[in-house]
Parts: structure tokens; sequence; C-alpha cells
């Protein structure tokens, strides 16, 4: 397991796609906190932001996520170095376990600068003053997003490591983020169900945008958890019956 983990980190230490997903994100979220105090502004409002206009810095950018979890995984499957890791002796679920470990960390990486950026932005280039109640609450909010994007990770990794292409794999990504909202609209008219959308990672956009009961994020965070152990069990299982080219 040591030595899969020392091949992932080396990797993405020569890697430059993660962090520049990463700079994109920042900079959305530095454009996003410039706009809102621009509109504030022309608007005739107040100069400094409510927070209800600036916590929505704690929503990931995940079709960013996606491509630098996609090309994570998918690389190793075009070079043939995940056949060359398997041929060592290596465990197929230790391959698996290591990209997961490692995509956490990344989604902290990705999650935590994302936000710092966006509490630098408020503080630099407004007139904003952030409370420590509200600071304490952008803490929670991007805990829970943090959560989330785990579980968007998982999910990614599964359609990875089902398509061994970081090309199509970003693709199904990409298409799952723009359309799952709509098909679980669909699903909650079609069956009658109400509140489905909570159980759907996608849901993190609306708590840090508008908020949620405490009842609600708490249902969220364990649908969450399940998605993360539901997405990473599939994923083993899968690639273990796979034939690696």
């Amino acid at each position: 397991m040591n030595r899969v983990l020392s091949y992932d980190k080396f990797k993405l230490q020569k890697s430059k796609y993660w962090w520049i997903c990463t700079l994109i994100a920042i900079a959305m979220n530095t454009i996003g906190i410039i706009v809102l105090k621009n509109g504030m502004k022309y608007l005739g409002g107040s100069k400094s932001l409510p927070f209800d206009a600036y916590r929505s810095i704690t929503s990931p950018v995940t079709f960013l996520l996606a491509i630098i979890i996609c090309l994570f995984v998918g690389t190793d499957f075009k070079t043939g170095t995940i056949k060359n890791i398997a041929s060592k002796g290596i465990h197929r679920h230790e391959i698996v376990l290591s990209k997961l470990i490692w995509s956490y960390i990344l989604s902290f990486i990705f999650i935590t600068l994302s936000v710092l950026a966006g509490i630098v932005s408020i503080i630099l280039l407004t007139n904003t003053s952030i409370k420590g109640k509200e600071f304490a609450e952008l803490i929670k909010l991007t805990a829970i997003s943090f959560v989330a994007v785990c579980a968007f990770s998982s999910l990614f990794n599964l359609i990875s490591f089902t398509f061994k292409s970081s090309g199509i794999s970003m693709a199904i990504s990409i298409i799952f983020i723009m359309l799952s909202e709509i098909v679980i609209s669909l699903l909650e008219v079609l069956l009658k169900i109400k509140n489905l959308k909570i159980y759907f990672p996608n849901f993190i956009s609306t708590i840090t945008v508008s908020g949620a009961s405490s009842k609600t994020v708490t249902t969220f965070i364990i649908s969450m958890i399940v998605w993360i152990v539901v997405c990473s069990g599939l994923t083993i299982l899968i690639f273990k019956k796979q034939e690696i080219k």
C-alpha cells in the first residue's frame, strides 16, 4: 500500500493539471466577489457585502474537480502505469484505495484554497468585516462542502475506473453535474417524492447559497457518507473484475 501511495504522491508532485484547475477555482471565487461588489455599488447598496451574498464562496466548482480526478486516474490507464503497478504484486484494492485517498487530499486542498481566496478577496476588495459568528459559519459550510466533494470524488473515481479513459470519464462526469439536478427534479414530480435532491451531492450548492435546516444538513451529510462508501466499494469490485490492458 505504501508503494502505490508513494507513486501517486510522486506523480502528483510532477503534475500541473491539478493546481492549474485549483488556481482557476481560486480565480473564479475572486472574480465572483468583484462582481458582487460592483453589482451592489451599481444598485446603490451598501459597500459592505452581507453574509448571504458571500457565503457562496464555499460552494465547490465541481466540474474543475471532475477534470482533476478524471485526469489523475485516467492517465494511468492511458500510459499503462496501472498495468505496471498491478504486475508488481500490488493488490487491486490497494490501487483503488490509493487513488481515493489522494483524491480526498486533492479535494481538501481544492476547497480549502478556494474558500481562503474568497475570504481574502472579501477582506481586501470590499469594506466587509467578517464577524466571528460569520467566520464560524463559513468554516462549517466549508466542512460540509468537503464532505460533498469527497462524495463527488468517489463518484468520479468510479466513472474513471469503469471507462478507463480520462476524456470519456470527464465527459460523463460533467454531463452528470449538468443534468443530474434536472433529472432529480423530474423524478420528484414523477415519483411524487419530496426533497429527493437532498440525497445527492449537487444539493451542496443549495446549502452554501441559501442555507438549510440542521435536520436537512444532517441527512445530507449521512447521504454523502453513503455515496462515498458505495462508490468506493463499487470501484474496487469493478476494478477487480476488469482485464487490464
